[in-house]
């Protein structure tokens, strides 16, 4: 008896087969919280914690709930590396929410305003201003009743009113050289009516305006108005919801035409509903047809669900977590004229009851195609119209949508974030896993890799997100390149796109430059934004040059050349400016800007390392176009005979005293390449005549950009204006009655210059003239010059082809200018503050001392400064003199690189490089 017992309680408890189980399921590997995170996902579409700007702000909730983190990549000047930012709490955000729980965070297109909405359905809207870690109110939330009717379950910010350029595929052409393709694409509306700016100039862009679709099936539009002040808002009623399973838990908007939006919403009664929606500004109301219902939209092969499951277990059923509403987009070949028709996507997951199982976790995505087509009657229609008395046709039929539904497609992960890239030509997918792919539109098929002739993006060339930790939450950065993840205690991690080791072995003998090309198709991506942002970008190349051409100094020179010399030519942006340029027309390009800036950024390796000589370049360039902006929109010239008011006056004066570090550091510039071309003569001559090649290898040597500043058409351009300018200044100046103490200063300015500003201007116009007999001479086409000017540009080497202008430079010119300049001055002038001299006393003045980027003024040792992200330049943290044109003011927002700043709370703790 004992013994049948002990048989019973073995076989009761199961221990004699306990060894033999094996369709138990295996014990959870998936992120803690995931099934809570899974369970938010899924009541509400509203539920994204963090967000990434096109500015380069990564802001997210906090984990008690109630707080916004702002945080961004930046350039630690004591390395040179990337990362990022410990972050500042967004502590107004919190009062404006009265200490709600915040849900969902949205930026809008350019990047400076954040939506936020909490549990309430209370929103507010947030601006970045100057710097990436403050912000301020833009629109304050209309607490209301404390019930979720009103709580928005789908979210998007309007297009604004512009074309964007997309790039398609590069390939390599039978001669070697890649070859890219092109087309303008003009996002689709509605958009606000209201400009930045006076109204009737349409490129000004779009105010924001932000579309929410509430729980209750009610459509929101909130506008920023004529008055930025003042934010507006309307709404409609988009379904009518009589019962409890009618209620919305998830809604999904894209743009569709100029004057019409694309609405799909998912109620508890599991069905989809589209809508197509047209504003009328005027009327402040909302035009809504209804499309089509979707009754079941479930995954359709309920078989593959339950593939992945232990045999006889009961599995829950997939429920939708997900909807996304894909606008049309370009074709892949960008040379069809007809774009593919939008994409619905409904993303299913099967929800565990318990953290402790842990079945199949992957993600369904059901997906519809929606085309418009306009029905036709049959011909007998027209025949019995022809019997009619009046001979009358019938009407046309209205357009209308029809839904294709396509196959499903199962990811064996739990997808936490769904970024649309390309203009929604291609999809990135985030799991849970930390793991990231990027995925075609048309077929959500992988991007092909392992190709070196063709590139479309990075991750076509073997780079990649390598999954490490488990996240919850991820956002991809403005271009791709870098990922944060947020894990259940929101702990931010950043990951940066690198290549595999076994991978990246073989790229080194025939793909670096395949490398290059895909690093620059998404440097295009923040071309075409709306920000000056390419911070991921520079992160990720940086992470593959230190991995694997640390040790390779030729191929890292051959990577980053390969990439500036066809960021040049795919933008189609002009090099050449030799001939009659209005200075107009190179400063309201923006191009040039980002262009010099990633030039810059490339050649920074951090204040114990000196720039490359195209970073100097680059570096110099950027300080001139500063100088001719600030010159040309802060002071506009004043006809001949015109009186000007005593307020005005002062103003203008202050407004120029504002200008003396800008006028001192241009001066110290041209000292410095007086003095580095002198000194290069100097040390060529002592070794036997002067050639090409020895005026080469001692510019390598001293890694100076003396040479190339005179003969970069664009430097010599901003020097021509600013120079130009001086001459106005110092003249208005002494010319005032009676005589204005600015003028006296202004004169100290120029005559303890050794080389007097007029010198110089005959130098550079000997430098031009040499040059243009050179190219018509040899009758060198455009495209030629450009070539030659390129180099110049990215490398800091003048070809032999313009040796003859080397040469009459350094023994013809610079012995004619001989006797006007002061030698002895020349030499003990201080030029260790302009950044581009690599002796011991500039390096020894960088460490000691910080330099006011935008005022080129030496910052107090006690005083709170900005840091730009990028170069790590530093810029007086302090209200703007008296007199300051509002016009200075506006620049002062951004580093002379185009970067945002960053809010440093160690006042004089820390010396920036500016190297």
């Amino acid at each position: 008896m004992p013994m049948m017992m002990d048989d019973e309680l073995d076989d009761l408890f199961g221990d004699r087969q306990l060894g033999e189980i094996t369709d138990l399921p295996p014990l959870s590997t998936h992120p803690t919280g995931l099934v809570q995170r899974l369970d938010d996902l899924r009541t509400s579409g509203c539920s994204q914690k963090i967000a990434w700007s096109t500015t380069g702000c990564v802001a997210s909730i906090a984990h008690d709930g109630c707080t916004v983190t702002l945080r961004n990549l930046y350039c630690d000047p004591a390395t040179g590396l990337w990362n990022l930012s410990d972050g500042e709490d967004a502590k107004a955000i919190a009062l404006l929410h009265n200490g709600h729980t915040l849900k969902h965070l949205s930026w809008n297109h350019t990047g400076t305003e954040l939506a936020v909405i909490d549990t309430l359905g209370n929103i507010s809207v947030s601006s970045l201003l100057t710097s990436f870690n403050h912000s301020s109110v833009s629109r304050r939330c209309m607490l209301g009743a404390e019930d979720n009717l009103s709580v928005p379950v789908g979210s998007m910010w309007l297009n604004q009113d512009r074309q964007l350029l997309l790039h398609g595929l590069a390939a390599k052409n039978p001669s070697g050289q890649w070859a890219f393709t092109g087309s303008r694409s003009k996002q689709a509306g509605p958009h606000n009516p209201h400009v930045v700016g006076e109204q009737s100039n349409r490129t000004k862009p779009n105010k924001p305006a932000l579309v929410v679709v509430t729980r209750a099936g009610v459509i929101r539009l909130l506008y920023q108005g004529p008055d930025s002040a003042r934010w507006l808002d309307f709404h409609a009623e988009l379904e009518s919801i009589s019962t409890a399973e009618g209620l919305l838990t998830h809604a999904t908007i894209c743009a569709e035409t100029e004057s019409s939006m694309l609405v799909a919403t998912y109620s508890i009664s599991k069905r989809i509903r589209t809508h197509r929606v047209g504003v009328d500004w005027s009327a402040q109301s909302f035009v809504i047809d209804h499309l089509r219902t979707i009754v079941d939209c479930s995954p359709a092969n309920n078989t593959l669900i339950a593939s992945g499951l232990p045999h006889g277990l009961p599995h829950p059923e997939p429920q939708l977590y997900h909807l996304e509403l894909l606008s049309p987009a370009p074709a892949p070949d960008l040379r069809k004229k007809e774009p593919l028709p939008p994409l619905l996507l409904a993303f299913f997951c099967s929800v565990p009851d318990t953290e402790k199982l842990s079945v199949d976790h992957s993600t369904f995505i059901a997906r519809w195609e929606l085309s418009n087509f306009k029905p036709s009657l049959h011909p007998s229609f027209s025949q019995l119209a022809l019997k009619k008395p009046n001979g009358t046709s019938p009407s046309d039929l209205q357009p209308e949508v029809t839904f294709k539904r396509l196959q499903d497609v199962k990811v064996n992960r739990v997808i936490v974030a769904v970024r649309e890239l390309h203009l929604a030509t291609t999809l990135v997918l985030c799991s849970s896993d930390g793991s990231v792919e990027f995925r075609s539109r048309s077929t959500l098929d992988l991007l092909p890799r392992d190709d070196p002739d063709r590139v479309s993006s990075m991750a076509q060339v073997g780079l990649e997100f390598v999954p490490s930790d488990p996240c919850l939450h991820a956002v991809l950065s403005p271009s791709a390149c870098a990922l944060v993840m947020l894990d259940d205690r929101s702990t931010a991690k950043l990951k940066v796109m690198q290549m595999p080791q076994a991978y990246g072995e073989s790229v080194l003998d025939d793909g670096i430059e395949a490398v290059a090309e895909a690093c620059l198709m998404q440097f295009n991506m923040s071309c075409i934004g709306y920000a000056i942002y390419h911070d991921d970008l520079s992160a990720a190349m940086q992470n593959f040059q230190k991995q694997y051409l640390k040790d390779r100094p030729d191929e890292a020179q051959d990577f980053v050349s390969a990439f500036l010399s066809d960021m040049y030519r795919i933008l189609q942006l002009k090099i050449d400016y030799s001939g009659d340029i209005k200075i107009e027309n190179y400063l309201k390009n923006a191009l040039h800007q980002k262009t010099l800036s990633m030039q810059l950024s490339l050649g920074y390796h951090g204040e114990e390392q000196h720039r490359t000589l195209p970073s100097k370049i680059a570096f110099a360039t950027l300080q001139l176009r500063w100088a001719a902006l600030t010159f040309l929109t802060g002071l506009k010239q004043i006809p001949a005979g015109t009186s000007v008011s005593a307020e005005a006056e002062l103003s203008r004066t202050e407004t120029v005293r504002s200008f003396f570090g800008i006028i001192s550091w241009t001066l110290s510039l041209i000292n410095y390449i007086l003095d580095e071309l002198l000194t290069l003569l100097t040390e060529v001559e002592e070794n036997g005549p002067i050639s090409y090649e020895s005026i080469e290898a001692k510019i390598q040597a001293r890694n100076t950009p003396a040479l190339a500043l005179l003969f970069v058409s664009q430097s010599r351009l901003l020097f021509k204006y600013n120079l130009l300018r001086f001459r106005n200044i110092n003249g208005e100046t002494m010319q005032s009655r009676p005589p204005n103490p600015v003028g006296r200063e202004l004169r100290v300015l120029f005559t303890r210059s050794p080389v007097p500003p007029q010198l110089f201007e005959k130098i550079i116009a000997d430098v031009e003239t040499s040059i243009r007999s050179i190219y018509e001479s040899n009758q060198m086409s455009e495209a030629e010059r450009t070539d030659i000017e390129k180099k110049m540009l990215i490398s800091g080497s003048v070809p032999p082809k313009l040796w003859p202008a080397i040469e009459s430079l350094l023994t013809k010119t610079l012995e004619s200018v001989g006797d006007d300049i002061n030698r002895a001055a020349l030499y003990f002038h201080d030029i260790s503050w302009i950044g581009l001299s690599d002796d011991k006393a500039s390096d020894r003045w960088r460490k000691e001392h910080r330099l006011d980027i935008v005022r080129k003024t030496e910052v107090p040792t006690r005083a709170k400064v900005k840091r730009c992200t990028r170069c790590c330049s530093v810029m007086e943290d302090s209200a703007p003199q008296k007199g300051t044109t509002g016009y200075l003011i506006n620049l002062r927002r951004y580093c002379v690189c185009g970067n945002w700043w960053m809010d440093m709370e160690d006042e004089g703790k820390t010396s920036d490089g500016l190297r």
